[in-house]
């Protein structure tokens, strides 16, 4: 606890004074106060000339920090010195810095304020929209301008053309393959998408610099590749039961094989998480062993009947915890009928694993609109990591329908449930209107962190930049 402050402004003061100080800092030191507390206290305090934020306890200003939206808490930095040095002591900061940022507080051994200001700086552009720069261009092969050749990885070859038509065997595939951008991802200012069905191009928006992937022996022979994830170290693709990654920084490549083909994926740093069409799920440590998890006696605790346990396994989901290395959360959904019940019920369940190990298991659930005669067990529910500007939370939302193939239509969607990994807590939001944006929820073709927000159609992209000063360079 800070307790400079208080010796401070009681220098002088008589001995009575201290101690009403010293028990007043205790009382707003073991509790936490609710709204309607709160606004009691701003009704006395605005009796009596005090300054609400200048002249109180660090301990209750830290307080109030954590009812503050950002753009709120900015606003008071605007409103004086003394309030700025005091929202921007090491207590509060670190509060703030915790309720939007948990997984840099949870990171930082020490208190950097500088860092700390930063990533708020970061939440607050990427919520607001307010980019520094903008970009949009179509994905183009071989007559590429902008992103030049990466030459670590294509070995300072000065012949373009040379090097892309390595990767031309396939005369009868398009130049490029006009359904790239729904196969394209977004990770860490790198853009992954199929040049042609078997051919992965890695873009580096930092760098403007190109990588192009296939296998060693050739481009990818037989059905197209699908790229899985992309990541800070790893893209990640699947062609039938096989796994294969590049490493996009040493430009190392590996390959597995499975028992059954890949159904979802996502990578950090050189790990693999993995869902099978079965429902199993895998752990590969780039350039080590795969490992699979137990996830069958989950499937048997449930006690689920056949349409039940068909629905949790094509809904289940898995993700690596942002600071906890060895630990993975498994996550899905089902729709449960009650019996003597006219209206189902909607299941979401968190499974955490450490090192390979089932350690807990939480579950949540929220009641449905939907009638047991609508075939609920078959209600397909969309899970994901949402937008950093979010906390680090898991959605689940019920779908009502989804794009076609096509054409993208908005999700509409009813009963969006978070899991905050930190708090370790549920929250529903039944009966609100959703707002996609406001709850950082991914849309279609998009995908966002604190640098970059990147939109792909059809045979393209746009993307706009929240970090000062940063400019894409067009016409270089």
């Amino acid at each position: 606890m800070d307790s400079e402050p208080l010796s401070t402004r009681a220098t002088g003061q008589d001995d009575d004074l201290v101690k009403r100080l010293t028990e007043l800092r205790l009382f707003f030191s073991s509790r936490t106060f609710t709204k309607d507390e709160y606004r009691y206290m701003k009704i006395v305090l605005s009796k009596i000339n005090v300054d609400i934020i200048g002249d109180l306890p660090l301990e209750m200003v830290r307080q109030i920090s954590q009812l503050l939206d950002l753009h709120e808490f900015v606003l008071c930095l605007a409103v004086s010195k003394p309030w700025r040095s005091r929202l921007l002591s090491s207590a509060v900061l670190r509060t703030i810095t915790d309720r939007f940022c948990p997984s840099l507080t949870h990171s930082s051994n020490q208190y950097d304020p500088v860092v700390f200001l930063d990533a708020l700086h970061r939440i607050g552009r990427s919520r607001w929209g307010c980019f520094q720069a903008a970009l949009a261009k179509e994905f183009s092969w071989e007559h590429e301008s902008y992103f030049k050749l990466d030459p670590m990885c294509h070995d300072n070859n000065h012949n373009v053309s040379a090097v892309y038509a390595q990767f031309g065997h396939y005369h009868d595939d398009p130049e490029p393959y006009d359904q790239a951008y729904t196969n394209a991802l977004y990770s860490h200012g790198r853009i992954a998408w199929l040049a042609k069905p078997r051919v992965v191009v890695v873009d580096n928006l930092w760098t403007r610099t190109r990588k192009i992937f296939n296998r060693p022996t050739g481009p990818l022979s037989g059905p197209k590749l699908q790229i899985l994830a992309l990541g800070d170290r790893l893209v990640v693709g699947t062609v039938h039961g096989l796994i294969v990654a590049w490493d996009h920084v040493t430009n190392m490549y590996l390959e597995k094989r499975l028992p059954s083909p890949v159904k979802y994926a996502t990578t950090e740093g050189l790990r693999v998480a993995m869902v099978l069409f079965n429902g199993d799920t895998f752990l590969w440590n780039f350039s080590s062993r795969l490992l699979m998890l137990a996830t069958g006696p989950l499937k048997q605790s449930l006690g689920l009947d056949e349409q039940q346990l068909k629905s949790w396994v094509s809904n289940l989901r898995v993700f690596f915890h942002p600071t906890c290395g060895g630990t993975l959360l498994l996550a899905s959904g089902y729709t449960d009928p009650r019996p003597g019940d006219s209206r189902a019920v909607l299941k979401r369940i968190v499974y955490e694993f450490k090192d390979m190990n089932h350690t807990d298991t939480l579950t949540f659930e929220v009641p449905t609109s939907i009638q047991k005669h609508d075939s609920p067990a078959n209600i397909k529910v969309d899970i994901q990591k949402v937008l950093p500007y979010r906390r680090d939370i898991i959605g689940f939302c019920e779908r009502q329908y989804r794009p076609l193939a096509q054409r993208v239509t908005p999700y509409k969607y009813d009963n969006f449930v978070e899991f905050d990994i930190y708090e370790r807590q549920f929250r529903a939001r039944t009966g609100e209107e959703f707002d996609p944006e406001e709850f950082g929820w991914r849309k279609p073709l998009e995908d966002a962190d604190l640098d970059f927000q990147v939109k792909f159609y059809c045979n393209g992209f746009s993307v706009v930049s929240y970090r000062p000063g940063f400019e894409f360079g067009i016409g270089e």
